[in-house]
């Protein structure tokens, strides 16, 4: 700790410097404008440091602290002596004149160019000048001819901008001799000398799939035709149109490999990102964020997305980095990959003020289809008629209430006795869930010259969740800056404060614990959400043996649950050239989080007959983290020849300091006042503060030969404070090598490849995603009677887990190869990956004898595998005005355990929140997590078919089975149905997934969609217990309806009979046991985003006085195409797990979204 605080300090006094330039680079060039701002060489004055100067040597120093140059032929400069008697403190012109009265020179300005004249009349005027400029007029045009609008035009040296019009043409003020720069997006930059000519048209190529452009990598950048590992991207042109709110949401369908699963449609929730698979069982699955250069950590929280505090219209890019080659250089945190995200920053030439307005509505995909009041009515007789002539002979459906013995599982409920009379009744999904607003307004400005460029944005977010009473509001701002000091010194920061406020829904859970969706699904349709009095509806005492589930409405108005999340991120950083080549770099940043939560379930949720009434329960935690980084980098990047050596070194260190207070009372006096202080019991208190800690030493070398042969090393060694004392340092190498067959000799008479590469890597990454203390032993409070009869209990501390000097990292070794091929100009862009990625010493908690006093230990043993191709395709394709562009990804995976524990025994697990019984096994040759449970093969449709079917068995004996009831696979061939017979029924993971971006732009208009479909994996649907039950005490599945009657009337063949004694009979406690009922396919192709734009005529913008203008119409989540009967197949109630992963407890629906949206530039 001693040696952190140092460190600290120093990064404080660091960042805080970053602001101040920040600050006072940024004052000025906001109040700059945008119009040349040339001056005369009698206005600029300039402080010299000597007396003396040779010509050179002062012609240097004012071209260094101005912005006037130089023009002068080698032979008018020579043999000058050394000049002298400046005045220290004079104009430009006035330190000129001195020079001229001392040579045969004369000087000439024109605009911010000095002309050095050897003159022989010394009576010449020893100053001229001349600040002249002409309006230059031009279109601009690509390689087809059509126009292009939208160009920068910069005049080299100066803020002086223009873009062209949706025409293609542009109008500027220059002077003869003057540069104009045109650079676009994807096109090859075009610069231009200014002539005689007032008319200057200019043509503009495409570049090679911008081979030739610098994407980020870890600690650099490298040029896309260099790079030897695999890496996918997405730009923010891509984003611009997506209305999401974090924006691992808008990386979906996009990349090959990346799985992006959106498991939650709450307002802020975010999306599990998976890259190449599940690489560990119990270390976390997550890649490494990158943010402007900071890792980011999110296990402050893991019930809230780190990302959605970061505004998704101030990325610029996103690179993910997916094999080792790439990973690498992130050591122990690099198994996952790597996202990488760089925000927008400022560009040299004319400043740029830009306001985008997106405003719409949400609302959710679809409704479950459940049986209504009338339908409702029948079902539950049915089930108590069944029940009652299934209990005995000489029974009859038609029997009174008065002679079923007073037995609720075979009485009629009063209330449902004419289901005519009922109706359609209430659906309790459409009073849950409600048409949401959703705003998102941005303000950027931005722009720079040739020493400084700054971006600043400020945006807010209204977004209403699709279910009553939840809701987010983010309030973001961000500032970056970066300005060249001198040729030397470069310096920038990059701030970021944000704050979000949220009130959560308890969506999730059965509708016991209160989850709003299942209980909205179960709930009886003969309800109404409010009696006559305007009161919430009771649910006790309405119905004979229903089960009480709570008014949905009640539950989603008065449970209370606030979160709000403030958020500074930050990072500044120096850049000094030391030589030539070699430049040294230092960057500190923080992460500071601040979290604070207020939960209050009020005392009318949940009642029953029992409990009409409960305690009301609150809840208030809060977070406080603090997360420092400074890393010390070299780079040094040099051509001789043929030969080109890029190569980085550096150090690192992070820290994070953490502190978690919560505390949950209860026998509140009341309902209002919901404060902790309130309590009249206290029922838990927590408060930890732990600390982690990261160093590293890194390298990575590029080099190319003849633009041919490349190879990349990298290295990377990593010491943490969560691993045992002896395993704390682990080293992570990797090499790639890459071949542009395409510039070989034999490839130059093969014109329409334009690039042909293949590469091939290795390498090793680990995973330090664990508890920050797994390794040593902690302490607990214990207590323990002394003493006769019970004595006194005296607390004391024990060791609470068995420590282990030798834990260490997940290893994770990985093989890629890889093609990639351009046709056509690439034109035609495809690349095509194998991988082999395996993980050993996974991070399990293996039994241990008892005598040590505990059950299981943390230790590395276990490997799991995942394998599998990655293709893409890109096709650019123009015909005069009309642009169309596709983009198709498709990814395979399969993923296998291959070894585990001592002896192999399989981990078998359940999902805590929805199941008594287990749901999950990982075992050896098989998916981690699958769905473990009883094979139903059928409905018994007589007594002969129970005779030659196997026995059930339970703990009390054999079950005598029925017609009717569910008949189970004996899958061990013992002849009887027991838990031997649970087996897999399926897995999460899928067998492939694919995605494919269209977008077409045809003058003024642009329209793009997405397709995402992820294919061949299964949802354990746990929310099936209820709404997919027999038994008729609640609410259920239109298809669960058509159950077995006889065996002349089966039903859908699949269905058991109706009865109110379901889940007692047979051994088919289905609440209690998974069976192959809740295993649904979960196969799904969704249209992920639609977009329609319009950019308004040059002509509607000149009279407008705007430099851009576009109207967008957007869909998001447009329609799913899937069989599965639930919102989303995309869940996971237990988060991102691998053991307990694919479950479906009734999450927070996804939401179609309908934005319209308004871009305006100035």
């Amino acid at each position: 700790m001693k040696k952190i605080l140092p460190l600290i300090v120093m990064s404080i006094k660091i960042l805080v410097r970053g602001v101040a330039v920040l600050c006072l680079t940024l004052s000025p060039l906001m109040a700059s404008t945008s119009e040349a701002q040339v001056k005369s060489i009698d206005e600029v004055h300039l402080k010299l440091e000597k007396s003396t100067y040779s010509l050179l040597q002062l012609f240097e120093e004012i071209e260094r602290k101005t912005d006037f140059k130089f023009f002068y032929t080698q032979q008018a400069v020579k043999n000058i002596p050394v000049l002298g008697t400046f005045n220290p403190s004079g104009s430009v012109e006035e330190h000129l004149v001195q020079v001229a009265k001392q040579t045969n020179l004369r000087f000439k300005q024109v605009n911010n160019t000095i002309s050095v004249i050897p003159v022989s009349n010394q009576t010449q005027d020893l100053i001229t000048k001349e600040i002249q400029f002409a309006t230059i007029t031009g279109k601009v045009t690509d390689e087809t001819g059509a126009p292009m609008p939208g160009v920068t035009i910069v005049l080299q040296g100066t803020t002086v901008g223009t873009v062209t019009d949706l025409e293609g043409k542009y109008s500027i003020e220059a002077s003869e001799g003057q540069v104009l720069v045109f650079s676009f997006i994807g096109f090859q930059s075009v610069r231009r000398v200014v002539g005689v000519s007032a008319v200057l048209d200019v043509r503009m190529a495409v570049e090679e799939n911008n081979l030739q452009e610098f994407v980020v990598i870890g600690y650099g950048t490298i040029q896309k035709k260099d790079i030897t590992g695999s890496v996918s991207a997405i730009t923010s042109e891509e984003l611009k149109d997506q209305p999401v709110v974090s924006v691992d949401q808008a990386m979906a369908g996009r990349m090959a490999g990346v799985v992006v699963t959106q498991t939650t449609g709450a307002p802020g929730g975010g999306a599990s990102v998976r890259i190449r698979g599940a690489g560990s069982l119990s270390a976390g699955n997550e890649p490494l964020y990158v943010i402007d250069g900071f890792p980011v950590t999110n296990d402050y929280d893991q019930r809230n997305n780190p990302l959605n505090t970061i505004n998704p219209n101030d990325i610029d890019n996103i690179q993910v980095l997916k094999d080792a080659s790439a990973t690498a250089i992130y050591g122990s945190r690099g198994s996952n990959g790597v996202v990488l995200i760089t925000t927008k920053s400022g560009k040299s030439g004319v400043s740029k003020i830009d306001f985008n307005i997106n405003t719409g509505v949400q609302q959710v995909e679809k409704y479950i289809d459940v049986l209504n009041a009338r339908e409702f009515a029948y079902y539950v007789n049915e089930s108590r008629n069944n029940a009652w002539v299934n209990s005995g002979p000489n029974r009859s459906a038609s029997d009174p209430n008065s002679v079923r013995l007073n037995n609720v599982m075979y009485l009629l409920p009063e209330v449902l006795s004419n289901p005519e009379a009922l109706g359609e009744g209430t659906n309790w999904q459409k009073e849950i869930f409600r048409t949401a607003k959703m705003s998102n307004y941005q303000l950027n400005f931005s722009g720079g010259n040739d020493k400084t460029k700054y971006f600043v944005s400020a945006g807010y977010l209204d977004q209403q969740g699709v279910i009553i009473n939840s809701d987010l509001k983010r309030y973001s701002f961000r500032v970056n800056v970066e300005s060249q000091m001198n040729d030397r010194v470069k310096v920038g920061a990059n701030i970021t404060p944000s704050f979000t406020f949220s009130n959560q829904s308890l969506a999730e859970g059965n509708w016991q614990g209160g989850g709003i969706i299942q209980t909205a699904i179960t709930a009886a349709p003969h309800l109404t959400p409010y009696d006559a009095d305007g009161n919430y509806t009771k649910v006790t005492g309405q119905g004979i043996g229903l089960s009480e589930v709570d008014n949905p409405v009640k539950i989603a108005r008065e449970y209370f649950h606030q979160q709000q999340n403030l958020r500074l991120l930050g990072t500044s950083f120096a850049e000094i050239r030391l030589v030539d080549n070699l430049k040294f770099k230092a960057l500190v940043g923080a992460d500071i989080r601040n979290f604070r939560e207020d939960i209050f379930s009020s005392s009318i949720i949940n009642p029953n007959s029992v409990n009409p009434t409960k305690p009301p329960v609150g809840t208030n935690g809060t977070s406080q983290a603090t997360n420092w980084l400074s890393e010390f980098t070299l780079s040094y990047a040099k051509t001789i020849g043929k030969h080109t050596v890029d190569a980085v070194a550096g150090y690192t260190i992070q820290q994070e300091m953490l502190d978690v207070n919560r505390i949950t009372g209860t026998n509140f006096a009341n309902d209002n006042i919901k404060t902790i202080n309130a309590a009249g019991l206290i029922t838990s208190a927590l408060n930890t503060k732990e600390e982690w800690s990261l160093l590293s030493y890194l390298a990575r070398v590029n080099y190319s030969f003849d633009d041919r042969y490349l190879l990349t090393a990298t290295f990377r060694r990593d010491g943490s404070s969560r691993f045992g004392a002896n395993n704390r340092w682990g080293t992570f190498p990797s090499v790639s090598v890459g071949w542009r067959v395409s510039e070989e000799e034999f490839m130059k008479g093969v014109s329409w490849i334009s690039e042909l590469r293949l590469r091939t890597s290795y390498g090793l990454t680990g995973n330090n995603f664990i508890a920050n203390y797994g390794a040593i032993g902690l302490t607990g409070i214990e207590n323990y009677p002394f003493g006769a009869s019970g004595g006194t209990v005296n607390n004391g501390i024990r060791l609470v887990n068995i420590p282990n000097t030798n834990l260490g990292w997940e290893r994770n070794s990985q093989t890629d190869l890889g093609l990639e091929i351009g046709l056509l100009q690439n034109r035609f862009y495809a690349s095509v990956d194998y991988y082999n990625k395996r993980t050993s010493d996974l991070l399990l908690n293996v039994p241990v004898p008892t005598l040590t006093g505990y059950s299981n230990a943390l230790q590395n043993i276990g490997e799991i595998q995942n394998r599998g191709f990655e293709f893409t395709l890109t096709s650019r394709n123009t015909v005069g005005a009309f642009k169309w562009t596709t983009d198709v990804n498709f990814a395979t995976n399969n993923i296998e355990v291959l070894a585990l524990g001592p002896d192999g025994s399989p981990i078998i697990s359940r999902q805590v929140t929805s199941a008594s019984a287990p749901t999950h096994i990982t075992q050896i040759g098989s998916a981690p997590g699958s769905f473990f449970g009883y094979q139903v093969v059928g409905v018994y449709q007589n007594a002969e078919e129970i005779a030659n079917s196997p026995v059930i068995k339970n703990g009390n004996g054999t079950i005598q089975s029925k017609p009717g009831q569910l008949k189970f696979a004996d899958i061990n061939g013992d002849g009887e149905i027991t838990a031997a017979d649970r087996t897999i029924l399926g897995d999460p993971f899928p067998d492939f997934t694919w995605g494919m971006t269209n977008s077409f732009s045809f003058k003024n208009f642009d329209f793009a969609f997405t397709l995402q479909g992820v294919q061949g994996f299964e949802v354990l649907n746990l929310a099936r217990r209820y709404y997919g039950n027999y038994s008729g005490t609640y609410n259920v599945l239109r298809s669960t309806s058509n159950g077995w009657k006889s065996e002349s009337d089966p039903g859908d063949g699949v269905s058991p009979q109706l009865d109110r004694n379901f889940n007692a009979l047979a051994g088919s406690n289905v609440v209690n046991n998974v069976t192959s009922l809740f295993v649904e396919d979960g196969s799904f192709i969704r249209i992920r985003n639609i977009t329609l734009g319009y950019n308004l005529p040059a002509a509607t913008l000149k009279k407008a006085k705007l430099s851009s203008a576009r109207l967008n119409f957007t869909v998001q989540n447009a329609y799913t195409f899937t069989k599965y009967e639930g919102y989303n197949p995309e869940v996971s109630a237990q988060g991102g797990s691998t053991l307990v992963p694919g479950v479906d407890a009734g999450g927070y629906p996804l939401a179609r979204t309908f934005m319209f949206g308004l871009n305006v530039g100035f």
